[in-house]
């Protein structure tokens, strides 16, 4: 596990440890990456037994792809999921 899982799998631990916030922290990722959100789609519509590509989309996701913007990437998750965990 490289370095930015593990501290994504932290902030998770922290904010949400039961994964509840999924779909929020994937829609704020999405719009604050959106050039590599349109890459993780393209790279799961390359598996042919994917039926929804949107719904294979994780935050993990955006660690496999984010190259030298993970820090960025901390930072926004950390601060999507303290707005979850808030409401």
């Amino acid at each position: 596990m490289t370095d930015l899982y593990k501290k994504m799998n932290e902030l998770d631990n922290k904010y949400d440890p039961g994964y509840d916030f999924e779909e929020e922290t994937v829609d704020y990722l999405k719009s604050k990456f959106p050039e590599i959100y349109k890459l993780i789609i393209e790279e799961i519509k390359k598996d042919p037994t994917v039926i929804d590509p949107v719904a294979e989309v994780t935050p993990g996701r955006f660690v496999d792809h984010i190259g030298d913007r993970g820090e960025e990437l901390l930072k926004e998750y950390e601060a999507i999921l303290k707005k979850c965990a808030r409401m």
